[in-house]
């Protein structure tokens, strides 16, 4: 599974409705949480969900108290999502 490639896939799609001008060409800095409004951020929590529950075979929350707090967020740029997203499947993981 290539983490980044799903999230690069997510963004993509949720882009295709929000049409943003600076999320056609994604790169590992490109800002997420400045570029994307909360119906934005909700749209790509529940497309990664749905993209790593199909990859993994299990619900990984991506939602979370952290992940929705704005001074600390994963959403800031691809790769401290894919981090984050890391960490999630690791911990989901555990717990299996």
């Amino acid at each position: 599974m290539d983490l980044k490639e799903i999230i690069l896939k997510a963004v993509k799609n949720i882009n295709e409705e929000l049409n943003i001008e600076e999320l056609q060409n994604v790169n590992d800095e490109t800002p997420l949480f400045e570029l994307l409004d909360s119906l934005g951020t909700l749209d790509l929590i529940l497309e990664l969900e749905s993209s790593l529950e199909d990859a993994t075979g299990n619900y990984i929350a991506v939602a979370s108290e952290e992940s929705m707090d704005a001074k600390n967020t994963p959403f800031k740029t691809i790769v401290t999502l894919e981090k984050f997203l890391e960490q999630r499947i690791a911990d989901e993981s555990d717990q299996f």
